[in-house]
């Protein structure tokens, strides 16, 4: 989610950069002061900063006019973050580079690792979350984008564990949650996860005892969720549910758990699209 005043541009709107570019941008966030971009350059993942006024509004936000304005920029050596600025005395375009080490996800547990440059995209979701192609089968592909987005993922990994090894020692129970596939990484540090993909629909009041009943047993591993709207219910052909997104989930507390059980009836009734992805 992007933070307040920033907005996400228009990725993907107009034309195709040009073929023998070697830089795509795949994400972006803009607000009055500059442009930031996440950005795919021959093999690695870099970011960059433009301040507002280097080139127009309308160029800061359509990478297809953007990137063939950027001075030439290589990949020879391990930097991770550039500056594009012009220079006020004579208007060229100038660049800074670093090296900086960037935050990753330090609480990794799983066997499989994925570069997340390997994956490819069948439905962007949201800015961190992408339907991805994985062994021929569609799986959910959620990323720190930015540097203050890993706290989330550091977060779901951790409750993912739970539940992993919750379900590994009650082989009997049914899961309750999308199986954890692999960490993603980038650039070697680890940023997201790569998700199963729930086939079925969304909760509605007519699954309230099977959205209470997965919720409680949720609540059995001593955790909160945090955002039990109906969205992250998923309803498969047997008509039980499962819960998504643990972005929110705290350590158990009584009060809290009891208020989310209360609220349940409320949120299935829900119909305004309150915590609903949005598909592009």
């Amino acid at each position: 989610m992007a933070p307040p005043g920033f907005d996400e541009g228009r990725i993907g709107e107009g034309l195709p950069p040009p073929v023998n570019a070697t830089s795509t941008v795949l994400n972006q966030l803009i607000d009055d002061e500059r442009g930031i971009y996440r950005m795919k350059l021959d093999d690695r993942v870099v970011y960059m900063t433009i301040p507002a006024g280097t080139f127009d509004s309308d160029t800061m936000r359509m990478p297809f006019r953007l990137l063939p304005k950027l001075p030439e920029l290589s990949q020879q050596d391990d930097w991770t973050k550039i500056v594009v600025d012009r220079n006020p005395n004579i208007g060229s375009l100038e660049i800074a580079i670093s090296s900086d080490v960037l935050p990753a996800v330090p609480n990794v547990w799983h066997d499989q690792y994925i570069d997340v440059l390997d994956l490819s995209e069948t439905t962007y979701l949201n800015s961190s979350v992408r339907e991805v192609l994985y062994e021929g089968r569609p799986t959910i592909a959620k990323i720190a984008a930015w540097d203050w987005e890993i706290p989330r993922i550091v977060n779901e990994t951790e409750v993912y564990y739970l539940l992993d090894q919750h379900q590994r020692k009650h082989l009997h129970q049914r899961p309750i949650s999308p199986r954890f596939l692999a960490h993603l990484t980038e650039n070697g540090r680890v940023v997201g996860m790569l998700l199963e993909k729930l086939e079925g629909r969304h909760a509605s009041i007519d699954d309230l005892q099977s959205c209470l009943d997965t919720l409680k047993r949720f609540h059995e591993l001593r955790l909160v969720h945090g955002d039990v709207n109906r969205h992250n219910f998923i309803i498969g052909e047997d008509g039980l549910a499962k819960l998504i997104d643990f972005e929110h989930v705290e350590d158990f507390d009584e009060e809290e758990a009891r208020r989310e059980v209360e609220s349940l009836e409320a949120e299935l009734r829900e119909e305004t699209g309150r915590g609903a992805a949005v598909e592009l």
